[in-house]
């Protein structure tokens, strides 16, 4: 038995004890997850009896070669999704269709029913989603391969800027960026993996400009710039990194001190997890750390997310998110601190939760006041 078909017969089994005739699965993560399958314009559809994919013909060999033994139905260009799950399901036939209501709007909820106004609809909602929490063996090994292609092109570009540094007004953000994405794409030489250098649009912020948590690279030159902040990360095998680090150009004791702020209450969050842990004690853990230093209101995002098939999964280190820990999870850990006018500094890691704690997967990458000078 494939691990496809284990998933999809632990989703099977999850919609039978809701009652559900069938699931339709119209996340492209999700339909990912649960077949192996990388295209789009796709969604999978699970009955009691067995599973069908249902696409076009733009992916028919594809399909073929990714998800062998998997029945599929290839509709015409001009046959609606409405009409042929109407045919599969039965015309006469009644029951109820779990719909996934965080990937559909209500125009596509409505074209959908053209055909099956026989049908009831029932809103699923994290039926996957809440499977995909807790990672496999193979999805791990992915997500460390992806955090080891970040690293090995942030020290590349680590090294560049020390033996530069006396020039950096050669320097601005957006090459920084490119030279970084860059470098990502070229340690994806390994036929065995499939790379995508970035997980999201790379953050790459000088100065005063780091205290924008998402800003995007501008023609601001590095010359005279205390710190730069890099916030990036990696695709291996549809699965992704997500790490943060701060380069030092001229330390001064205010920077040092928000900095270690910064690193003491990320430490602190990491050594509290474990499983049953709470995510949000998680948070307050690190929140409490720069709130006593001061700079609480100036920490205004949650402290972590889970990472995977996407950059942002459930569950989430944050205020209020009750998820309970458990080994297998992976997540961030980026506590920060942002001044307008002066900049922020954010530190990430990527952590496995393990059966007796966790293990912090991009370790090998610097992150001591003293190594980011």
């Amino acid at each position: 038995m494939t691990k496809f078909l284990e998933r999809r017969n632990k989703v099977r089994r999850i919609a039978a004890r809701q009652k559900l005739d069938a699931l339709l699965v119209t996340s492209p993560n999700n339909v990912r997850y649960l077949t192996g399958f990388t295209g789009g314009s796709s969604s999978l559809l699970i009955q009691p009896g067995g599973d069908t994919i249902l696409s076009d013909p733009r992916f028919t060999i594809q399909i073929e070669e990714e998800c062998p033994g998997l029945d599929a139905v290839i509709r015409p260009r001009n046959e609606s999704l409405s009409k042929t799950l109407s045919a599969l399901l039965g015309k006469t036939t009644a029951g109820k269709l779990g719909i996934e209501v965080k990937s559909i709007t209500i125009a596509q909820h409505e074209r959908l029913f053209q055909h099956l106004s026989h049908w009831q609809s029932v809103p699923a909602k994290n039926i996957v989603e809440d499977l995909r929490q807790i990672k496999d063996k193979d999805e791990i090994a992915q997500i460390r391969s992806a955090v080891t292609v970040a690293a090995g092109a942030f020290q590349w570009v680590r090294n560049l800027l020390r033996q530069y540094r006396k020039n950096l007004e050669a320097f601005n953000e957006i090459l920084i960026c490119n030279a970084l994405v860059d470098q990502m794409r070229q340690l994806g030489h390994d036929e065995s993996l499939s790379i995508v250098p970035e997980s999201f649009p790379t953050t790459i912020a000088a100065g005063a400009r780091a205290a924008l948590p998402h800003a995007h690279p501008t023609s601001q030159t590095l010359a005279g710039q205390p710190l730069l902040l890099f916030d990036w990360g990696s695709v291996v095998n549809g699965y992704m990194s997500d790490l943060t680090r701060v380069v030092i150009f001229t330390p001064n004791k205010k920077l040092r001190m928000i900095y270690e702020t910064v690193l003491k209450a990320q430490e602190a969050a990491i050594a509290a997890i474990k499983p049953g842990m709470l995510c949000e004690d998680v948070d307050a853990i690190a929140r409490n750390v720069i709130k006593d230093a001061g700079y609480g209101k100036h920490f205004g995002h949650g402290l972590g997310h889970s990472i995977g098939l996407q950059i942002h999964e459930d569950p989430r280190f944050a205020p209020g998110d009750k998820t309970v820990l458990k080994p297998g999870m992976v997540l961030t850990v980026e506590p920060g601190i942002y001044l307008k006018g002066w900049g922020g500094i954010r530190i990430e890691d990527d952590i496995l939760v393990t059966k007796t704690g966790c293990e912090v997967l991009s370790r090998a990458v610097p992150k001591t006041f003293e190594e980011m000078c």
